[in-house]
C-alpha cells in the first residue's frame, strides 16, 4: 500500500513528530488530523476553518475510520500501535516557553512559527501616529501580532527574536505587507493625503533578495501619490554600511519611500547609522523620554536629538509614549517634553489600547485628533 509521510509540530510539548500514514489519506484530511493532533477540538477546528462544528464532525468520523482509530478516548493509542511515530525533533536551546493569563503553556519555536506563517496566524495591527504640535492624525505604524487559535494573542518579544535569528521575519514581514496592502486598498482614498503606512524592517529583510520589489508593489498598490511609506529598520542587528546597502536606501528613496530608525539609541540604532545612510525619521527610544523630566543624562539625550533635527539635512523625531485612551485620545501635557515646540515632530499612541488590529479599525481613526 502506498504510504505519505507526515509531520506535525506539537507546540504543547515543542516536539516534531513523523509518521506513515495510507497514501488515500487526501491533504485535506491531513490537515484534520494534523489540528486534532495539536489539541483543538471540532468547535475550534470549525472556527479556524471557518466551517460548521456539523461539517468537521462528520470529516473527522471518516478520518478515523480511514485510519482506524476507535474514538477520542483512543486516539493517540491507535495512532502509536499502528503508525508508530517518531519523534524527530525536540524543544532546545532555540525556543521559548510563552504563558498566557490562562496559564495556557505556549513554547514558541522555529517550527511552530513556521506553522504559524502557513496558517496565516500573524496579523497586522495598528499604532497610530499624530503630528505633536495640531494633533492632527498622520500615520500609523503597522505591528504584528500572532493570533494563534488556542493561546489567543502571543506579544512580539515572545517571538520576534527568534523569527529573526531563523530567517523566518523575511516571510513574515512579506506576509504582513501584503495583507497592508489587501486591507487598505479599498479604503485608501478616505485616508488623509500623505498619510504615513511605517513597516518594521529587520537587517535580514532589508538584505533580502526581491525586498526592494516588495516595497515598490506595495507603493504601486497604495498610490504613492496618496499613502507614503515609512521603513522603520529595526536595532536588534546591524545593517552593514556598505556601497550595496546604500544603493538599496538610494534606489528606494527615488521611489518616495523613506526610512525610520526604531528605538534610536539602543542596539545598533546609533549615530553611526545617522553618519552612513539618509535616515528619514528616528523613533527616539523611551527609555529616553520617559526619564527626560526627572533625569538629567536622558534629558541632554532627548535635547540634542531634537536640536540635530533642527539642523539642514534633519530628521524628523518620533516621540514615545504619549498618553492616550483608544476613545479620546487626549495626551496629557506632562507626556510632551519637548514635542509641541516643532511642527515637524511627531507623537506615537502607544498606551493603553491605541494598539488595534488593522482590519475594520482604521478609518475612525482618521476622524480622530486630540484636543
Amino acid at each position: 500500500m502506498n504510504s505519505c509521510d507526515f509531520r506535525v509540530f506539537l507546540q504543547e510539548f515543542g516536539t516534531t513528530v513523523h509518521l506513515s500514514l495510507p497514501g488515500s489519506v487526501s491533504e485535506k484530511e491531513r490537515l484534520l488530523l494534523k489540528l486534532l493532533m495539536q489539541g483543538m477540538s471540532v468547535t475550534e477546528i470549525s472556527q479556524y476553518r471557518n466551517r460548521s462544528a456539523k461539517t468537521i464532525s462528520h470529516q473527522k468520523k471518516q478520518l478515523f475510520e480511514k485510519l482506524g482509530i476507535q474514538s477520542d478516548i483512543t486516539f493517540w493509542r491507535d495512532i502509536f500501535f499502528q503508525y508508530n511515530p517518531e519523534i524527530i525533533s525536540a524543544t532546545g536551546s532555540n525556543s521559548h516557553r510563552y504563558i498566557n493569563d490562562n496559564h495556557y503553556h505556549h513554547i514558541v519555536t522555529p517550527e511552530a512559527i513556521s506553522l504559524a506563517l502557513e496558517n496565516h496566524e500573524f496579523k497586522p495591527w495598528i499604532q497610530p501616529v499624530f503630528c505633536a504640535q495640531t494633533g492632527v492624525l498622520t500615520g500609523c505604524e503597522v505591528l504584528v501580532r500572532w493570533e494563534h487559535p488556542q493561546t489567543g494573542i502571543i506579544p512580539p518579544d515572545q517571538f520576534i527574536p527568534l523569527a529573526e535569528s531563523s530567517g523566518l521575519i523575511v516571510i513574515m514581514t512579506r506576509q504582513l505587507m501584503k495583507q497592508t496592502a489587501d486591507i487598505l486598498m479599498p479604503v485608501k482614498h478616505l485616508l488623509p493625503d500623505n498619510f504615513h503606512i511605517g513597516i518594521n524592517v529587520s537587517a535580514g529583510c532589508f538584505l533580502a533578495a526581491g525586498f526592494e520589489k516588495e516595497c515598490l508593489n506595495l507603493v504601486k498598490k497604495l498610490g504613492n501619490d496618496k499613502i507614503k511609506l515609512v521603513l522603520e529598520l529595526t536595532e536588534r542587528n546591524p545593517i552593514p554600511v556598505t556601497p550595496e546597502a546604500r544603493a538599496i536606501f538610494d534606489s528606494l528613496h527615488q521611489h518616495n519611500i523613506t526610512f525610520a530608525l526604531d528605538d534610536f539609541g539602543t542596539g545598533y540604532a546609533t549615530y553611526r547609522y545617522l553618519q552612513a545612510f539618509p535616515v528619514d525619521f528616528i523613533k527616539i527610544d523611551k527609555s529616553f523620554v520617559q526619564m527626560a523630566s526627572v533625569d538629567e543624562i536622558s534629558g541632554h539625550i532627548v535635547d540634542n536629538i531634537v536640536e540635530l533635527a533642527r539642523k539642514p539635512g534633519g530628521f524628523a523625531p518620533i516621540f514615545p509614549d504619549i498618553c492616550y485612551h483608544l476613545t479620546h485620545y487626549k495626551p496629557a501635557a506632562a507626556d510632551i517634553p519637548v514635542a509641541s515646540d516643532n511642527p515637524a515632530h511627531y507623537a506615537d499612541a502607544i498606551r493603553y489600547n491605541a494598539r488595534t488590529p488593522l482590519q475594520g479599525s482604521l478609518l475612525p481613526l482618521t476622524r480622530l485628533v486630540w484636543a
